[in-house]
């Protein structure tokens, strides 16, 4: 068998990633690099191949011919490796979902239930993210969310769980005995 010849495969993987996002944030978020460092594999690829895959335009990468036939090669390719690494592995191939939620919203609710989705979906992996802040539902940062609101959020699918009530608590030893008495307290 002849030697053959192939560019770095870490370069053609984040070629591969910005191909199909057209960006190189995008590639970068997914392989867990910086959007230099995209770059900068994409540029050593052109070198090394000596044609330029991308038109560079503000915000967007457009593909050239060469880099969409590239791309479609790189894509098959990477099916075909990972089917077979699928099929080899040992344990069934388990998803990954990440939901992001607010602390409290996880501790006190969905931390019971766990164990029940665990013994109902085996085959899924379920990560939290827990902040107060909203996070892209992207499939990088996260996949799913459960947010306080009025469920009018475009572009995404809400389903309302359930009310809240919220009551006022304080220390007895302010001496309340009725709530209209509590205007009167900081």
């Amino acid at each position: 068998m002849a030697h053959r010849w192939l560019p770095s495969l870490s370069a053609l993987r984040a070629f591969e990633a910005a191909a199909r996002h057209e960006s190189a944030k995008q590639a970068a978020e997914e392989l867990s690099v910086t959007a230099t460092a995209i770059s900068h594999q994409i540029r050593s690829l052109e070198e090394s191949l000596g044609v330029a895959l991308f038109l560079r335009k503000p915000r967007k990468l457009e593909l050239t011919d060469q880099g969409r036939e590239l791309q479609q090669t790189l894509e098959t390719a990477f099916d075909s490796i990972s089917a077979t690494i699928e099929s080899l592995s040992a344990k069934p191939c388990r998803q990954a979902i990440t939901l992001s939620t607010t602390p409290a919203i996880a501790v006190r609710w969905l931390v019971p239930w766990v164990c029940l989705l665990r013994d109902s979906h085996p085959d899924i992996d379920l990560r939290f993210h827990t902040s107060h802040e909203p996070v892209a539902l992207d499939g990088v940062t996260a996949d799913i969310a459960i947010r306080y609101g009025d469920g009018r959020w475009p572009g995404l699918v809400a389903e309302k769980l359930f009310d809240n009530t919220f009551v006022p608590v304080c220390s007895p030893h302010l001496g309340l005995r009725d709530i209209t008495e509590l205007p009167k307290h900081p």
